[in-house]
């Protein structure tokens, strides 16, 4: 087994430092806590993210970019987006010298077992985010009974939240897509149903009906359909060709090839419709967003950041038709060629995106029996996301939990994948809660790459570090004077901290947020 000598133990690092090393071309981070030293792979296993500019509280480390958090004792992954475990080093003192050995075989990826003598049947129906953490969750949680899979899409799980970003824009290629091959989950006896769609529940015997008409009898049953993208039904000639959703690989793929040298016009100024401009743009002749907002995203970041981001697209190019809504798609020979709007403004358009929200893909157990959402048809869940039958659990886009104040929903992938571990975790009778997790999302616009740490859907100010105008800041979501959400650009290791913040629940008064002085991260270590 190679060996290095990095340094000398006594004053290589003080504790909770980090230090990266290259070590025979693997990227190494050492870690000093309470006096030890560890050893662990430098890059993140999600987006590779140099993991030393992270923060590191005891023995977790939350990853810079996207959140992901590590125990750097034994490198197993604690929160996603990450799904692989931090291979791990062995570390000694030698002559006063650490020394950090290089071991050939080092796993990284969950393994878990299966029995055949165990006659337990989980079924996870949906292929996304949440149905997808679940499966590898009940193998890392021990489970060894029969797992099946359903997804109403013909691929492996995606990465999805790239189908907006890179992948859109040609900067990733197909093959990168996949979560996990298809033999990862033959491995693991994960049954893999693709193509295949769920059309009944029958509670009382503990089954599902398929599309095929085939029956299926679970113990536990996790609802994970997601959601499935709203349309303008009510506007005339939203049937015409030329007219596009983005929810799954299939539709990025059509999109791509449909929007060479085209006028688009996307309709919505969502964190989608707007991601999806600035990949589409060197693919585009022209793009133009209408939306029903005065700001884009003046509801969930404030008008000022939504400001930001507008600028930053108008900058490259893009148009804003807002406070504008849509009276009629125009076609001719059944494809679209523009879109009227409410006030009589014509826009030309070879390629239309929707971008307008998603609703709970929950219609196929509106009969089940479950408690669902009057209003949106989500299914209600407790913390321990169990619905009204012991038996099954929802997560992802369709499930409302239970948060004492009315219920809350949230339509983000890192969210999703919690809950998936959560579900599972519930399901083989470990304890956790999907209140014990803070959500997190991100976006890349441009040159504009912000971090999204907690939930607000109302607040009573927001306080701000730095110059958003400038595109370098924190804002604080502030409610009752308590901290609710933080948005972030370029300020990656203080919404590392403000995270830990927010999921240790330390007091943070106005006070503290408006001064630049006052050392967050120092502060979440504590």
């Amino acid at each position: 087994m190679p060996t290095h000598h990095v340094g000398h133990a006594a004053n290589l690092l003080k504790d909770g430092e980090l230090k990266r090393f290259e070590l025979e071309g693997k990227a190494v981070v050492v870690a000093r806590v309470d006096g030890l030293y560890y050893a662990f792979g430098g890059d993140c296993t999600h987006y590779q993210a140099p993991l030393e500019k992270g923060v590191l509280k005891q023995h977790t480390l939350m990853c810079p970019w996207h959140h992901a958090c590590f125990d750097i004792r034994s490198g197993t992954r604690l929160e996603p987006p990450a799904l692989n475990d931090l291979p791990r080093y062995p570390v000694s003192i030698q002559a006063g010298e650490l020394v950090v050995s290089l071991p050939e075989d080092n796993q990284t990826e969950p393994q878990g077992t299966t029995d055949s003598a165990d006659g337990r049947q989980f079924v996870i129906v949906g292929g996304g985010a949440a149905g997808n953490a679940a499966a590898e969750a009940l193998r890392r949680g021990g489970y060894t009974g029969q797992i099946t899979l359903i997804s109403a899409v013909s691929t492996v799980p995606i990465d999805r939240p790239n189908l907006s970003k890179d992948y859109l824009a040609g900067k990733a290629e197909a093959d990168w897509m996949p979560l996990r091959e298809a033999g990862w989950y033959a491995q693991r006896n994960i049954e893999l149903l693709l193509n295949t769609t769920v059309t009944r529940i029958d509670r009382a015997a503990h089954k599902i009906r398929l599309d095929s008409g085939a029956e299926r009898t679970y113990d536990k049953l996790l609802l994970a359909t997601g959601g499935t993208p709203r349309l303008l039904t009510d506007v005339p000639g939203m049937a015409l060709k030329g007219i596009f959703t983005l929810r799954s690989q299939a539709d990025a793929d059509a999109i791509i090839q449909a929007a060479h040298d085209k006028r688009l016009v996307l309709i919505g100024a969502s964190f989608i419709a707007m991601e999806a401009a600035a990949s589409l743009a060197e693919r585009s002749l022209s793009t133009t967003i209408v939306g029903l907002e005065v700001v884009p995203f003046a509801t969930v970041l404030g008008a000022e950041i939504g400001r930001l981001f507008q600028t930053e697209h108008e900058a490259n190019g893009v148009q804003f038709r807002l406070n504008s809504g849509v009276e009629a798609f125009i076609g001719r020979d059944g494809v679209v060629t523009g879109v009227r709007l409410k006030g009589g403004e014509m826009l030309p358009a070879d390629l239309i995106l929707i971008g307008v929200g998603v609703r709970p893909a929950t219609d196929f157990f509106i009969d089940s029996g479950l408690n669902l959402d009057e209003k949106d048809k989500s299914v209600l869940v407790n913390e321990q996301l169990q619905t009204n039958d012991p038996a099954i659990y929802a997560a992802g886009d369709i499930a409302k939990w239970s948060n004492g104040e009315g219920g809350t929903r949230i339509e983000h992938w890192r969210v999703a994948q919690q809950q998936g571990i959560v579900a599972a975790q519930q399901m083989i009778g470990q304890s956790d809660t999907i209140t014990q997790h803070v959500p997190f999302f991100w976006t890349k616009q441009w040159k504009l790459d912000l971090r999204y740490v907690g939930h607000a859907e109302k607040w009573d100010e927001i306080i701000y570090r730095g110059q958003v105008q400038a595109g370098q800041f924190i804002a604080f979501y502030v409610a009752e004077g308590r901290l609710k959400a933080v948005a972030a650009c370029q300020r990656d290791a203080e919404a590392d901290a403000l995270e830990f913040i927010l999921r240790d629940d330390l007091p943070l008064t106005p006070e503290q947020m408006r001064d630049e002085a006052f050392d967050l991260i120092a502060y979440a270590r504590a």
